[in-house]
C-alpha cells in the first residue's frame, strides 16, 4: 500500500517531475554523472519547488475555469486522470501537498500569487503567467487566509523520490553486468540492444561471432546450415561488414520530450496518462524513437509523438540484417564535451573481446555554450575534451570503425521560430508565451540553456559566437587525427540542425519539443536521421546492402524483435 501511495504521490507531482527530471538538474563531473544518482543542491530544490507548484497550480487553476467547479473539485479531476484505485490515492496525496492552495485557486489568484503566498516561490520579480494590476499583497493574503507562518514544503526531505536526479549509465536491471538488458526503460533495451541471455556476460549484441549452437550475439541468427555444414553466421553475415551504432551525446542525443498532452488542459486524458510511469523511469527521454539509434514505432507510444521515426540505426539495419540489435544510446541530459571522456567507460564495446565495428557519434550539440561565462566551455576545454576522447575511442572499438562529431549548432532558430508562440501551460487563455516560460527560468536561474532560451538578443549573438570559436576547434582535431589513429578515422559533420531546419518546407515550430521549446521533435529526430545517414553513405563509410537479407528474413522472421 505504502508503495502504491508513493507512486501515486510521484503522480500528483508530475509536472515537477516533467521539470526537474530534465531541466533542473545539476551537471556533475562525468564520473558523478555517470556512476550515481546526483541531486541538485538545496537552492536549486527550492527553485524547483518554485516552478512545481506553479504549474499544477496553473493545471488546477484551468480546470476549475475550464469546467466551471471549485478548485477542489478540479483538483478531483486532475487525479481522475491516473485511473482508478491509484486516483484515489492521487486525491488523498495531494491534499497534503496541495490543500492549502485551493481556497487561493477559488479567490482568482494567479498561480505565481499562489505560489508566493505559499512560500514555495521568494521572488516576486519572477512568473509566468500574466501579472493582475489589482493584486493584493502577498502579505495581506497570508493574514486573509491565515497563512502567516506557513512554510513551503521540502518536498525533496519528504519525498525524496520527486527530487531531480540523473541516473548512471548502467541498466538498472542487469543480472550479468554486461551493461546489455532484458528490461527495456531505466537504461534498458530501449538504450541498448536487447539482451538474450542476461545471465552469461558473454552473451550480447555487437559480439563477433559464427554462434553455431546458440545466438551469442543476439541478431536472432544462429544454428548450422545442413548443406554445407556453416554456421548462417559464416554464410550470411561474415563477409556482410556488419557494424553497430553508438551515440554519445547531450538530450538532444536521448531525445528528451515531455508530451504537450500532459499540459494542456483541454488534452488531459487517462489513456494519455495510463504509460506516465514508464515515462518517467525514461527521464522522459525518447532514445528507441531517436534520429540515431531509434528502431521502434512512434504509434506504439502514448501520448503521441506526432511524427515518424526514421535513424541511422533503422536505415542501416535496412541494409543488413546482421546488424539486429547492434546500437547503444550513451546519451545523458545537461551533458559536455568533457563529459565524453567518462561516458566511453559505459559504452560495451571493447576490441580484444571480438566484437563489430561501429559508427560512433559524438553528438555534444548545444550544452557547452548554455553556462553564462565564465562557466561555459573554452575552446581550449572543447578541444582537449573532444581530443581526450578520440584518444580513448581508439583504444576500445575495432578496427575499421568510424568516429563521426557534430559541431555546436546555431540555437538563435530556437528563439527566433518559438518566442511569440502559446506555450502549453497557456494554451486555455493564450496568456503564457514561450518568452514567458524562458524570462521565468531564467529569473529563477535555473534555464537549462540560459545562452539560447533569452529573449535578449545580444546574449542569444554572443552565445552564437562562442559556439563558432568552440567549432573552429574541430577542423585541427580532424588533422591531428588523420595520422594518430589506426583503429578509429574521425570524420565531421556539419550543422545537421541547420541543414534539417532550412531544408523543411513546413511550419518550423513542428521541428520543436513543444513543452521546453528547445530540444528537437520527434518530426525532427526523424529527419535528422535520414540527413545523418545520407551523409554517412556520401562519406564512403556505409558498407552495402547485404545480398542476403531476404534469406535471413524467410529464415528468421523479426530476429526476435526489439
Amino acid at each position: 500500500m505504502r508503495r502504491c501511495f508513493l507512486h501515486c504521490v510521484v503522480l500528483t507531482a508530475t509536472i515537477f517531475l516533467f521539470l526537474s527530471a530534465s531541466f533542473g538538474e545539476a551537471q556533475p563531473t562525468a564520473e558523478n554523472r555517470a556512476r550515481n544518482l546526483t541531486r541538485t543542491d538545496s537552492s536549486e530544490k527550492e527553485k524547483w519547488g518554485c516552478v512545481l507548484c506553479t504549474f499544477i497550480t496553473g493545471l488546477v487553476s484551468q480546470l476549475r475555469q475550464l469546467h466551471g467547479v471549485s478548485a477542489n473539485e478540479a483538483l478531483s479531476k486532475f487525479c481522475a486522470f491516473f485511473g482508478s484505485p491509484k486516483g484515489l490515492i492521487c486525491r488523498l496525496a495531494s491534499l497534503i501537498l496541495f490543500r492549502k492552495a485551493l481556497p487561493l485557486i477559488d479567490a482568482n489568484n494567479t498561480p505565481d500569487v499562489v505560489c508566493r503566498t505559499l512560500s514555495y516561490c521568494k521572488d516576486q520579480k519572477c512568473h509566468i503567467f500574466p501579472v493582475e494590476s489589482t493584486t493584493v499583497s502577498v502579505k495581506s493574503l497570508r493574514k486573509i487566509h491565515q497563512l502567516e507562518r506557513v512554510k513551503a514544503k521540502d518536498l525533496c526531505s519528504q519525498l525524496p523520490m520527486l527530487c531531480p536526479v540523473r541516473r548512471g549509465l548502467r541498466p538498472a536491471y542487469d543480472e550479468d553486468g554486461d551493461l546489455f538488458s532484458t528490461y527495456s526503460t531505466k537504461r534498458g533495451s530501449d538504450w541498448r540492444g536487447r539482451d538474450c541471455d542476461d545471465k552469461d556476460p558473454k552473451v550480447y549484441p555487437g559480439r563477433n561471432t559464427t554462434d553455431a549452437f546458440r545466438d551469442e550475439n543476439c541478431n536472432g541468427i544462429f544454428g548450422v546450415d545442413n548443406v554445407t555444414g556453416k554456421t548462417y553466421e559464416e554464410l550470411w553475415c561474415l563477409n556482410s561488414s556488419s557494424m553497430g551504432v553508438i551515440a554519445l551525446g547531450d538530450s538532444a542525443t536521448a531525445h528528451f520530450g515531455i508530451p504537450a498532452d500532459f499540459l494542456e488542459v483541454r488534452s488531459l486524458s487517462t489513456a494519455d496518462f495510463a504509460n506516465i510511469m514508464a515515462i518517467i523511469a525514461n527521464d522522459f527521454d525518447w532514445p528507441m524513437l531517436s534520429g540515431i539509434t531509434g528502431f521502434a514505432n512512434v504509434s506504439d507510444y502514448k501520448p503521441n509523438r506526432e511524427g515518424f521515426m526514421k535513424s541511422v540505426y533503422s536505415e542501416l539495419l535496412k541494409r543488413n540484417k546482421c546488424n539486429h540489435r547492434d546500437y547503444q544510446n550513451i546519451g545523458v541530459n545537461g551533458a559536455l564535451v568533457r563529459d565524453l571522456n567518462g561516458m566511453l567507460d559505459f559504452v560495451a564495446r571493447n576490441r580484444t573481446t571480438l566484437v563489430k565495428p561501429a559508427l560512433i557519434f559524438f553528438s555534444m550539440v548545444g550544452n557547452d555554450v548554455c553556462s553564462p561565462p565564465p562557466r561555459a566551455t573554452t575552446p581550449q576545454e572543447y578541444y582537449m575534451g573532444l581530443t581526450k576522447a578520440l584518444e580513448k575511442a581508439e583504444t576500445i572499438f575495432p578496427a575499421g570503425s568510424h568516429v563521426l562529431v557534430l559541431p555546436l549548432v546555431d540555437g538563435r532558430i530556437l528563439y527566433n521560430t518559438m518566442h511569440n508562440r502559446t506555450h502549453p501551460i497557456g494554451s486555455l487563455n493564450n496568456d503564457v508565451t514561450y518568452s514567458d516560460f524562458y524570462d521565468f527560468l531564467n529569473c529563477l536561474g535555473i534555464s537549462p540553456c540560459w545562452g539560447w532560451m533569452n529573449t535578449n538578443e545580444t546574449v542569444r549573438n554572443a552565445t552564437w559566437k562562442l559556439a563558432q570559436t568552440l567549432n573552429a576547434q574541430i577542423p585541427r582535431i580532424l588533422e591531428e587525427s588523420a595520422t594518430k589513429f589506426k583503429n578509429i578515422k574521425v570524420h565531421v559533420l556539419d550543422d545537421v540542425y541547420s541543414s534539417v531546419f532550412s531544408s523543411f518546407n513546413g511550419s518550423k515550430w513542428e521541428l520543436l519539443e513543444p513543452v521546453d521549446g528547445f530540444h528537437p521533435s520527434q518530426l525532427a529526430n526523424a529527419l535528422l536521421g535520414e540527413y545523418m545517414f545520407k551523409k554517412t553513405v556520401e562519406l564512403g563509410i556505409i558498407p552495402p546492402a547485404n545480398p542476403f537479407n531476404d534469406l535471413i528474413e524467410n529464415r528468421f522472421g523479426d530476429q526476435g524483435g526489439h
